[in-house]
């Protein structure tokens, strides 16, 4: 049976990006200052009323001034006198944190922050990250019988069918509702860092032609960083007799001890999830002589991969790890007339057709190391896990 309460220590080995949806703009969530080369974040409710005091008290009327400083960008508003230079550079509400760097576009990718602007790891971020490991290998396990062939038409909901058969036909009753992931504890800002990410390679052939690839400024948090996120499992409720999972429900999984051992079994399902990771971007990058820091990262990882305890593994968080690392792509590719035909049906691939065999996807997500060239991939983390009091599970 599995620990009732456990600690994940998540440790950063790459920059992490979990977005919040959003895009903050250019002179109007952020300023960059020449003076200093930072890019400083702005707090537009904090930016509003302070301009609003400063020309009421200047004997402006309310109506008017309110007309006059809708939609005016940062640059305006220092223009016009009614935001001082001073505002930015001193530590203050209406800017409350600065990054450095200089940003490629106008636009920077927002990292998931607290409501007072501290990052964290989302527990469902973690726990999306750690089903997709367990689904990988129950799939593996229970392989010939689970059905990839009988996917939903609907790109989002493609694999509701394989994972009720894994865990279970409806969510109050799935397995994997007794895996309760926390949220971690917020960092300081200082833990964020300015980055811009390249999507690699810079050149592909495409449908309507040529592409120079692509950009993207994000905040991220650092690598080193790392997360503590508690995992409550309440095992009652796995044992025989309990109200959650009743005697129907089990019979309709079949096989109840196998399914629970995969809880039990996570670490070491989440190295070989990890291993067949690196597998498939060693591969990738092999022939790829324009990227030697990313051979150099990857070695690297190998190094550290090989040295795990039975308590640790590794896995990928966030954006840029790529469809192939939230999905059951390495157990779908066994099948390749059939991986292919998956590419095609949900348009996954907007080069067009795949003959079966082909590499999947054809990009990946790097971060520009500072003279420009690619770098490192993000997302990359180690995992240890712990009981609650922190004893080691060896």
């Amino acid at each position: 049976m599995p620990q009732r309460n456990l600690t994940a220590t998540v440790t950063l080995l790459t920059d992490l990006h979990i977005g919040t949806g959003q895009s903050l703009l250019d002179g109007f969530d952020w300023h960059l200052h020449t003076d200093d080369g930072y890019v400083y974040f702005a707090d537009q409710v904090a930016i509003s009323a302070t301009v609003f005091d400063r020309l009421s008290a200047d004997g402006g009327r309310p109506q008017s001034t309110i007309k006059l400083i809708t939609g005016a960008t940062i640059d305006d508003l220092l223009a016009k006198g009614w935001l001082r230079a001073g505002d930015i550079a001193a530590p203050a509400a209406m800017f409350p944190y600065r990054l450095r760097g200089k940003p490629a576009t106008h636009e920077i990718r927002e990292q998931i922050k607290n409501v007072w602007g501290q990052p964290y790891l989302p527990g469902s971020s973690f726990k999306g990250a750690l089903r997709t490991i367990l689904a990988v290998a129950a799939a593996k396990e229970l392989q010939p019988d689970v059905r990839v062939d009988r996917l939903k038409p609907k790109r989002a909901w493609a694999a509701q069918p394989v994972e009720q058969y894994l865990f279970g036909k409806e969510p109050t009753h799935d397995l994997l509702r007794v895996l309760q992931v926390g949220d971690s504890a917020p960092l300081s800002a200082t833990t964020l860092r300015l980055r811009r990410a390249h999507i690699y390679p810079t050149a592909a052939v495409t449908a309507r032609g040529r592409s120079r690839g692509l950009d993207i400024d994000l905040e991220a948090v650092a690598k080193a960083t790392t997360f503590e996120l508690p995992i409550h499992i309440p095992v009652e409720l796995l044992a025989p007799g309990s109200g959650q999972f009743d005697v129907r429900r089990r019979q309709e999984l079949g096989d109840w001890e196998r399914r629970v051992s995969w809880i039990e079994k996570l670490a070491a399902h989440g190295r070989e999830f990890a291993r067949q990771q690196l597998i498939e971007e060693v591969t990738y990058f092999q022939t790829r002589t324009d990227v030697p820091a990313v051979h150099l990262f990857y070695n690297r990882l190998i190094e550290q991969f090989q040295q795990l305890r039975k308590h640790q593994f590794m896995l990928r968080l966030g954006w840029g790890g790529g469809w192939h690392t939230k999905t059951l792509g390495a157990y779908l590719r066994q099948d390749p007339a059939n991986f292919a035909a998956i590419v095609e049906k949900y348009k996954l691939n907007p080069t067009g057709k795949a003959p079966p065999g082909a590499s999947f996807p054809l990009s990946r997500h790097l971060l520009r190391q500072p003279d420009g060239e690619p770098g490192e991939p993000l997302g990359w983390a180690l995992v240890a896990l712990h009981s609650a009091d922190h004893t080691r599970q060896e």
